[in-house]
């Protein structure tokens, strides 16, 4: 089982990739924040044939708006991102499934499965030698290769997510290419309840606390309003404190902000604590209020995990509100959400 800290750095890798493709240029260490380009409205699954069967042959827009034709229902899966393998998984498609990139890590059964590659290093040829009737990809993370796939004659599908809302159209579409629509709509009507609990939960709380995550502090890595992460924060009773959707933020802004809580991965704390003028100004330094890597991991992944994500850190910004075993508590004070 691969520790708390290299799954968080895992994480920052998929994040940090998303960030890279949605803006015109890299950012560098010296560069000042940068406003990414909008992209095009991204692929969904209309409501109409969100959970049922679905016959092939058939023909559909991937969430990148490709059309892709699947003859019969992939019997062999190469995965190369996380979130599709989770999604995969939660399908009921693990023994489709016959290789995944390296940073496949959960559910605990990927581990078993063979690898074609890492995010900068992914195999086409490693990939071919699978003989997969479908490769499944992320928008974001596997842009490089999609063309190099396709140019290779590779059935590429792939999701994309920015928000919730789009991650539960993400597992409807993998669910409609794969055959898998009613289960995909079980796993997506599943989510949708338990992040309806947290809200429901959440909305007794009086306060409603200032969060950061942070995946770096040189220059500072964050996630703006306009994301799956900020949608998290929100559901779980809490305001991400960049209110834009710039990915950068200066040390001095973050001072300005004052944060109640700070996400990030156990191994930058220090780094943290070390911010001139944070431990004095910050109040997530002064308190030490650090929602850590086991639970920060759940969070970076569009995947079925992100309803347990804002079930942990609601837990985390409102103790208060759940009992000892995490269940929301049963008098709940009456306030302002």
């Amino acid at each position: 089982m691969r520790s708390g800290r290299s799954l968080f750095v895992a994480a920052v890798a998929i994040v940090v990739s998303i960030l890279v493709s949605r803006q015109l240029t890299t950012l560098s260490r010296s560069a000042g924040p940068t406003r990414p380009t909008m992209p095009p409205p991204l692929q969904t699954i209309p409501n109409s044939v969100a959970g049922l069967p679905t016959s092939f042959p058939l023909t559909l827009n991937d969430m990148e708006g490709r059309l892709v034709t699947l003859p019969a229902p992939p019997k062999r899966i190469v995965s190369i991102a996380p979130s599709s393998t989770e999604i995969l998984f939660a399908l009921g498609l693990n023994n489709e499934i016959i290789a995944e990139c390296t940073a496949c890590d959960f559910p605990p059964a990927a581990a078993s499965k063979p690898r074609v590659g890492g995010f900068s290093d992914l195999s086409v040829e490693k990939i071919l030698a699978f003989n997969p009737d479908l490769v499944v990809a992320d928008g974001f993370i596997n842009p490089g290769i999609l063309s190099k796939l396709e140019a290779a004659r590779v059935r590429v599908f792939a999701i994309k997510a920015h928000t919730v809302a789009q991650a539960y159209d993400a597992i409807r579409a993998l669910g409609r290419a794969t055959g898998q629509n009613q289960e995909a709509e079980r796993v997506v009507t599943d989510m949708q309840a338990r992040m309806d609990r947290v809200r429901q939960s959440v909305s007794h709380a009086i306060t409603r606390p200032r969060v950061l995550i942070a995946y770096g502090t040189d220059p500072i890595y964050t996630t703006g309003s306009d994301s799956f992460i900020s949608d998290l924060i929100a559901a779980a009773g809490g305001r991400n404190i960049v209110d834009s959707s710039d990915q950068t933020i200066s040390p001095e802004q973050v001072i300005v902000a004052e944060p109640d809580v700070i996400i990030c991965d156990t191994g930058l704390v220090d780094r943290i604590k070390r911010m001139p003028g944070w431990a004095e100004n910050v109040p997530a330094v002064k308190n030490s209020a650090y929602f850590s890597v086991s639970e920060a991991a759940n969070m970076v992944r569009t995947g079925p995990r992100l309803a347990l994500a804002a079930e942990e850190l609601a837990r985390f910004l409102h103790p208060e509100l759940f009992t000892s075993d995490g269940k929301p508590a049963s008098l709940a004070a009456p306030g302002k959400p």
